[in-house]
């Protein structure tokens, strides 16, 4: 169903204008650093290679786009391989992975450098390219004007769908709240909430901390770092940037909120966890009026907040919650 739909918007798009076609197809490549040319070619008095002169000739270069779609960014390498059998002598070839999430660098090596040697193997010349279902429809929006009703009419309702289908995350309106009754004030104090590696979670643009039924804050998620430390050492025995890249500030409130959890908590400064670093956190009281606490992670989605906008930043937010109120989220 998601692929018809996707093959669907590009088929639409280009029944409507193959101009228009060719632009959003090329905006997609764009960052794997590849274009296609679709257009029909028109020329009069082309000579062929006999010396024989043609009155005119129409002509488009071949190319074939093989398509993977993923839903949950599963790996298989062996599966991949066997859709380049797809490709045959075009001018142009290339194998588009479409997913929910960007494709992982380390995947993305895997892939190309299996590439490299089919392609060597079976003298194909398959470029790679990736996308998401949130980058296509922009690019689809990109290159629309007002007076295309019936394109804009069609990508709503194609990121509609995205949207229902969990295909396209809400992250830059939603804010992830975690429970902070004990670590409150190291978690201000570093601007770093934590929690087991092990544990799932759903990318979000901002976090909230709950303590004493309210959002007592909010910050923007500006790096998360997988780490763990060993405490003969002092030094983490292993560190891995998930989001941005750590400076040594970074890494020594990493450490230091690691140390503290122990020595006012009791927790073990050994387990592998995961960092959410924040540039900072501003101070709110979003007031939970129904019954009890808050169990495991709540999802707060900023667009049904009265008085919020887009362009908003933490400490706009922070300030437009203060007082509130909410029930179940």
């Amino acid at each position: 169903m998601v692929t018809n739909n996707t093959l669907l918007l590009f088929s639409r798009l280009y029944q409507n204008s193959p101009a228009k076609f060719s632009l959003f197809i090329n905006s997609i490549l764009e960052d794997n650093e590849k274009e296609l040319n679709t257009s029909v070619q028109f020329k009069q008095q082309e000579r062929s290679s006999s010396g024989r002169v043609a009155d005119g000739v129409i002509s488009q270069e071949s190319f074939k786009v093989v398509i993977e779609t993923k839903l949950y960014s599963q790996q298989n390498i062996d599966q991949i391989t066997g859709h380049w059998d797809a490709f045959e002598k075009e001018d142009n070839q290339i194998f588009l992975w479409i997913d929910k999430e960007p494709i992982t660098a380390g995947y993305k090596k895997q892939i190309n450098d299996k590439l490299l040697v089919y392609n060597k193997n079976n003298e194909t010349d398959i470029k790679f390219a990736s996308t998401t279902f949130k980058e296509i429809a922009h690019s689809f929006k990109d290159i629309l004007q007002e007076f295309d009703l019936e394109m804009i009419a069609l990508i709503d309702d194609y990121e509609k769908f995205c949207h229902e289908s969990g295909l396209i995350d809400n992250l830059n309106n939603t804010v992830r709240v975690v429970l902070t009754g004990n670590t409150f004030d190291e978690n201000i104090k570093h601007k770093i909430y934590f929690h087991p590696q092990d544990r799932g979670y759903q990318n979000t643009k901002y976090i909230g901390l709950y303590k004493d039924k309210a959002i007592r804050a909010i910050g923007e998620i500006t790096g998360i770092v997988d780490a763990q430390y060993d405490e003969n050492s002092q030094d983490f025995t292993s560190y891995e940037d998930i989001l941005g890249h750590s400076s040594q500030t970074v890494k020594d409130q990493i450490k230091q909120i690691t140390k503290e959890s122990k020595a006012f908590h009791g927790y073990s400064m050994e387990d592998e966890r995961r960092f959410f670093v924040v540039d900072e956190y501003y101070e709110t009281e979003y007031i939970k009026t129904s019954k009890g606490g808050i169990a495991g992670v709540r999802y707060l989605d900023l667009s049904e907040v009265k008085g919020y906008k887009e362009k908003m930043n933490a400490d706009e937010i922070a300030e437009l919650l203060k007082g509130e109120h909410w029930g179940i989220l």
